[in-house]
């Protein structure tokens, strides 16, 4: 084989390569299985200097960051990334790949709420941290606070372990957000899933 059909052949397997996979870092598998409500992530796992949004091409995405540091002297809500603890980074990382992953193949049912209620398919990364305290998580949710932005709301517990929204949990909410609309003329303000 000579060096012009190598090319080629490196060329097809690049066009076959799936979804871009840029946001995926090594220590976060737990976080890509889809109904693992709650990921315990290596020691070592390090959160990513710097937050990027997760590529889409669902008609959905995931923008912001929000953090509600749960602890003495804990700032709520903090909008910045590199504010947040490392943990709280960590998780709040986690819950965006858990995103990108879902989104890859989403659920029939937030197709439907994208497509029949007066949502634009804007979700806002939310994470609840108690890394820095005593109290503990009690589970991820999803709520339309309002109905152009559903906050994707993850939790950190005391000891790091991170608590993630689920595809389960995503349909469980279309349905409430498609049963809202319904009876508020497309609006889904309020609905919600835990």
């Amino acid at each position: 084989m000579d060096d012009t059909q190598s090319g080629d052949r490196a060329d097809e397997f690049a066009a076959d390569a799936g979804p871009d996979t840029t946001l995926l870092e090594d220590g976060y598998d737990e976080a890509r299985n889809v109904n693992q409500a709650i990921v315990v992530l290596a020691d070592d796992t390090l959160p990513p200097e710097s937050y990027a949004v997760p590529p889409q091409d669902s008609g959905m995405n995931l923008g912001g960051t929000e953090f509600w540091q749960r602890f003495p002297g804990g700032e709520m809500p903090l909008f910045s990334y590199p504010g947040g603890t490392e943990l709280g980074r960590r998780c709040m990382y986690a819950s965006a790949v858990r995103f990108s992953t879902i989104m890859a193949d989403p659920p029939a049912e937030i197709l439907q709420v994208l497509e029949t209620t007066n949502w634009s398919g804007s979700f806002f990364n939310w994470n609840d941290d108690f890394s820095g305290g005593d109290g503990s998580a009690s589970g991820a949710r999803l709520w339309a606070w309002r109905t152009g932005l559903i906050k994707w709301i993850s939790q950190t517990n005391s000891d790091g372990t991170c608590h993630l929204p689920t595809r389960d949990m995503l349909i469980a909410a279309a349905e409430d957000c498609l049963a809202t609309a319904e009876r508020s003329e497309g609006e889904i303000q309020g609905c919600s899933a835990r």
